[in-house]
């Protein structure tokens, strides 16, 4: 076998190719030690190509209503260059994943719905303000990718509400109905301007009374709305996720909604790492639920200020390969970034002045210089989605030390794909085995390595 070691690193290297090397042939299984000092046997990651485990269906970033105005108020070139560096395969990093919101979120221009306030028919619908910037954007992704998209609401309009405002409260049970009906308008109308809606999710952070566009769903109402939503949405294709929110109550929501009478309308559980790792709820639904699909849909780092942080850069991007690594070894299938690109004040947003903190990403758009500025998180991500294809197998490592996160892809192609990351001060020097193959790698502190391997 023959493996190509990609890098970032401390010392410059951005994704950098730094060869392809053929692999060495493993020592056999019984060794005399006086030959062998230091024994090879120590130090290995070992890759097993054939227990595998779910399905990867793609990477990418949430195309906000924030991320398409700062985008958009660049020169053509610099849109252009952007869109490719996150969906070109070849000249960036190949995203085919993408998140809307179904009307305003706080990471919008404005708080907005698609329809007049006490329409009880919806023929006021119109969804001229996601033309301005949203759908211009996500129709230059399409150009470089077959993008699937999954869509989810902030909030209904206050008149559906308990609250009688876009901002907490909850859905009126009278308006069930008429809340499943907007979601299908919403879909239709994103097909007409030919933009083609993979899933939804029933509620972006269905527990939290925000400062901005929220709803508050219970489990049972959250069940029993999803079976007006699944009956709305029957024979479409579309997939319905449930929950969006903090992965510390998966397996609660999911054992309350899999579990109700309209349980078969649910197709997976959409997630956020807000309250830290919960890998192994992520397992445990993975194992419990293996027919389901396990969708990260939100995660971001929150910030002090206005401004990019480069002293952050590190923790950031660090961040993100954790989450990832760890993710998709204990079941996910898609991962989704949050504001793809914002503008150099961290915006645009509405309903967050005065909280005192934004929250960052991995690019950001300087209007004022026609600048594209290229975080570190943008290339750790990267390490993971430019080399894994959607339709690869997650497969089994095992490693002999914690102070390196491995994941390994199995790509359709028959490719393997190793993520290493170190996030420690120290260099590592793990040794990779597959089969009867093996390859030295010398990891720097602080660094990340993605290893192909393909047959010689």
């Amino acid at each position: 076998m023959n493996a190509t070691i990609y890098m970032t690193d401390q010392t410059g290297n951005r994704l950098s190719c730094l060869g392809c090397y053929p692999m060495e042939e493993n020592v056999p299984d019984i060794i005399e030690a006086q030959n062998h000092p230091g024994d090879i046997e120590a130090n290995l990651i070992t890759i097993h190509p054939d227990v595998e485990y779910q399905t990867y269906g793609g990477m990418g970033g949430a195309f906000t209503d924030a991320a398409a105005h700062a985008w958009i108020a660049m020169p053509k070139d610099k849109q252009e260059e952007l869109i490719r560096a996150y969906f070109d395969k070849e000249n960036g990093i190949g995203y085919t994943f993408g998140r809307l919101s179904i009307a305003s979120c706080d990471f919008s221009t404005e708080d907005y719905t698609y329809v007049e306030e006490g329409d009880e028919t919806l023929d006021s619908f119109d969804i001229s303000h996601d033309k301005l910037a949203v759908f211009p954007m996500v129709k230059a992704a399409m150009a470089y990718t077959d993008l699937t998209l999954f869509a989810s609401p902030w909030s209904p309009p206050a008149y559906m509400k308990t609250s009688g405002n876009r901002i907490g409260g909850h859905l009126k049970p009278e308006c069930y109905p008429l809340w499943a009906k907007y979601f299908q308008k919403y879909i239709t109308a994103c097909r007409e301007n030919g933009i083609r809606i993979w899933g939804v999710t029933i509620q972006n952070e269905p527990r939290h009374h925000q400062i901005w566009e929220s709803c508050l769903y219970s489990e049972q109402e959250e069940a029993e709305f999803l079976g007006h939503l699944g009956r709305a949405l029957e024979g479409s294709g579309i997939k319905i996720l449930c929950f969006d929110h903090c992965r510390e109550r998966i397996m609660r929501r999911a054992n309350a909604i899999i579990g109700s009478e309209n349980g078969k309308y649910c197709d997976g559980i959409a997630n956020h790492w807000y309250s830290g790792d919960h890998f192994g709820e992520l397992r445990a639904f993975y194992h419990k639920y293996p027919d389901k699909l396990s969708v990260a849909s939100e995660g971001c780092r929150a910030i002090i200020g206005e401004g990019i942080q480069p002293e952050r850069d590190l923790e950031f991007a660090e961040s993100y390969a954790h989450d990832i690594a760890g993710t998709f070894n204990n079941g996910l299938h898609y991962y989704c970034d949050w504001n793809l690109t914002l503008n150099e004040k961290n915006g645009p947003y509405h309903n967050r002045e005065g909280r005192g903190c934004s929250a960052e990403a991995p690019v950001y758009c300087v209007a004022a210089t026609g600048e594209i500025v290229y975080r570190l998180s943008y290339y750790y991500i990267g390490h993971f989605s430019k080399f894994a294809e959607p339709g690869a197998r997650i497969i089994a490592t095992s490693s002999y030390t914690t102070a390196i996160e491995p994941l390994c892809f199995k790509n359709p192609n028959g490719s393997l794909v190793t993520v290493l990351l170190n996030r420690t001060g120290n260099p590592q020097k793990p040794i990779l085995r597959c089969g009867d193959s093996l390859q030295r790698i010398t990891l720097p502190p602080h660094s990340i390595a993605t290893v192909i391997m393909n047959e010689a």
